[in-house]
């Protein structure tokens, strides 16, 4: 046994935290390292030491195991913790550890190296007997050899990153004239993502349910598994909401399956944590073999809240070569987990960036936050767009599902565009309340998603903003009374101008004295009185209804919550327009904060509806802009590695 005295948590963001949490209930210190991006994120501030190991990328800093090694090297860390993602799943840096006599807080480089690699890992299962989807994993990675294997299989079919996960690298292909494109994306993804662009391809079944069964094997000969979490629910192959247990799968099945994942542990003596995934169908109740994810998993505290076990622990103790010592595992009542994200569902789920203006979590009995910002953190386009999670545990189901209804309400973070309200919506959509739902939920209804909230509801929040901007106003005046030819005459109607939506939304007012309101807005009249305000509320009773709202705002952009609505976010109208601002029609601009990948046209180039114009990157997915007409390029404005933020003109046209 060698003990783990001081940990390296090779990561960053919540996971970071979580780790040190445990790590510190162990009596270890902990060490962070991070990147120029992230020197004021909340996780350096956590670790009891830190190190800054490079730039911006991803590349020069997490995914650089030379200096993750000299981090340790420098601090004395004995042992590295990878969390998700980066490097947690590279044999060759599990290896690097264990040369370097650093232990490894996963499994060994020889598991990573059979399972980690999608390709390699459904030929093991092949041999091992477990069903596994029908599609191409052989070596020829040359894209006449997909088209060929693809019309053998028949579409739909879905390219896979080898080497990956998360979503990077995959693309659902509905027909032949998609293929081309859809590989040359997904290479690239794969390369840019995980160093690899070797792709694999599956036959893609629509109406399928995701399930994975968490694993833990140790060095003694321990295989074991921990249950079933449902993670069906994905938007972009990223998942969004999980559960434990699944709605879905039988005792019998459930048995079927975790007898699998067991097998497939012990087939390549696996250690540590680690999740088999499965493709369902709910029709026939079979299940196919999908992957092997080597390393802890995002959505692992639901398994914790269920078993009563802390998965971290357990891997800090395997690592340290102590036996599996948690005896018949069995699973009580139902946990769930949304993942809050920085990007907006009502357009196109693209990623946000900017700072957090004001952050509270809820508290209440089962509900946990796994976060990794605070107010006044800084959200950039470099890593993943998660910012935190939200778990909750309830003797059932249904009490699971309200009090998470009742946690996305009270949960504020104001000043960046989340996917909260999102999740609300989704958590109540028919098909997840009665567990019907499939893989392709979130494709089929809200692919044009909108917030639903009556003409009343954005009323009321944009008085919330007007009586927040009123009371900051009127707390700063200093009018000198030597000032000739100026009055304040109250009772004349004044007005505040918000766009929200891209419509304009204009409160008009009229101040009777001791914070009492006549308000019109759009063809509605509201008596509205203001009961109390502070630096991120305001209390107000509007119509004889007294109401509660929590505001943030900064450089024109007002955020407005209210409990049972969500959050909206305003924009204050300037009263003049700067000149040359306007963005003429047809033009390009950037619809998130983002890289420029590929240029693909130049000045003078005739373009047809639908030709791609140029690639952008922004958290680690790429987009194409496509052109909405046909035209000319009269010029382009930016280049590639070049980064731009939201409603930047890219390409202007004639």
């Amino acid at each position: 046994m060698k003990k783990i005295t001081k940990l390296l948590i090779a990561n960053r963001g919540e996971i970071a935290i979580r780790v040190i949490r445990t790590a510190r209930t162990m009596g270890m210190s902990t060490v962070a390292v991070y990147s120029q991006a992230d020197r004021d994120a909340l996780f350096v501030s956590v670790a009891d030491e830190a190190i800054c190991i490079g730039g911006l990328h991803p590349a020069e800093s997490y995914l650089d195991q030379d200096k993750i090694i000299a981090a340790a090297k420098q601090t004395g860390a004995n042992a590295i913790h990878p969390g998700y993602g980066f490097l947690s799943e590279n044999a060759s840096f599990a290896q690097r550890c264990a040369d370097e006599g650093i232990l490894f807080v996963g499994p060994s480089a020889a598991a990573i190296q059979q399972l980690g690699p999608k390709i390699g890992a459904k030929e093991l299962m092949q041999k091992a007997g477990v069903p596994v989807v029908p599609g191409y994993n052989g070596s020829d990675q040359n894209f006449e050899t997909f088209q060929k294997e693809a019309a053998k299989m028949g579409y739909p079919v879905l390219l896979k990153a080898s080497a990956g996960g998360g979503g990077k690298g995959m693309r659902i292909v509905n027909s032949e004239t998609e293929l081309e494109a859809a590989f040359n994306t997904a290479t690239r993804e794969a390369e840019k993502g995980f160093g690899s662009g070797v792709l694999l391809m599956e036959k893609y079944f629509p109406k399928a349910k995701h399930i994975e069964f968490q694993i833990f094997g140790d060095t003694h000969g321990n295989y074991v598994h921990l249950f079933e979490r449902e993670c069906s629910l994905q938007r972009r192959y990223q998942k969004v909401i999980e559960e434990s247990p699944s709605p879905s799968i039988s005792a019998a099945t459930r048995q079927q399956m975790g007898d699998a994942a067991v097998a497939a542990a012990r087939a390549v003596q696996y250690t540590n944590a680690g999740t088999v995934e499965f493709l369902y169908s709910p029709a026939d109740a079979s299940f196919y073999f999908l992957e092997v994810n080597t390393r802890l998993q995002v959505e692992h505290p639901v398994t914790e809240e269920v078993t009563g076990l802390d998965l971290v622990r357990l891997q800090l103790e395997v690592a340290q070569g102590l036996p599996l010592n948690i005896g018949d595992v069995t699973t009580t009542g139902h946990a769930i987990e949304c993942r809050i994200c920085a990007e907006d569902a009502e357009n196109n789920f693209f990623p946000a960036t900017g700072e957090i203006l004001f952050y509270k979590e809820p508290a209440l009995k089962g509900l946990r936050f796994d976060s990794g910002v605070q107010t006044g953190s800084k959200v950039d386009v470099f890593y993943d767009s998660m910012l935190a999670k939200v778990i909750v545990y309830g003797e059932t189901r249904t009490e699971a599902i309200q009090k998470m209804n009742y946690a996305l309400q009270q949960y504020t973070i104001l000043g960046i565009t989340t996917n909260k309200d999102f999740l609300g919506a989704l958590l109540n959509h028919p098909e997840y309340v009665d567990g019907s739902f499939d893989t392709k939920l979130i494709e089929r209804y809200f692919s044009a998603y909108q917030k639903q909230g009556s003409a009343t509801n954005v009323a009321e929040m944009a008085i919330a903003a007007f009586l927040y901007d009123w009371q900051s106003r009127k707390s700063t005046e200093h009018v000198s009374a030597t000032l000739n030819g100026w009055r304040n005459i109250y009772y004349q109607s004044q007005h505040y101008i918000l766009q929200w939506n891209g419509a304009e939304v204009k409160v008009e007012y009229r101040h009777k004295g001791d914070g009492c309101f006549d308000v019109v807005v759009g063809e509605n009249c509201f008596a509205v009185e203001l009961n109390s305000a502070n630096a991120h509320g305001v209390v107000a009773t509007i119509n004889n209804h007294r109401k509660a709202f929590v505001l943030a705002s900064k450089n024109g952009e007002v955020f407005v919550q209210q409990q049972g609505v969500g959050t909206l976010k305003f924009t204050e109208k300037p009263r003049f327009t700067e000149p040359g601002s306007a963005v003429a029609e047809g033009d390009y601009i950037a619809p998130m904060p983002g890289e420029i990948v590929k240029v693909l046209v130049q000045a003078g180039d005739k373009i047809e509806s639908g030709k791609a114009l140029l690639v952008m990157n922004s958290m680690k997915m790429e987009t194409t802009i496509e052109a909405h007409s046909d035209g000319e390029v009269e010029e382009v404005f930016v280049q590639e590695k070049t980064f731009v933020e939201a409603g930047t003109v890219m390409i202007k046209m004639k």
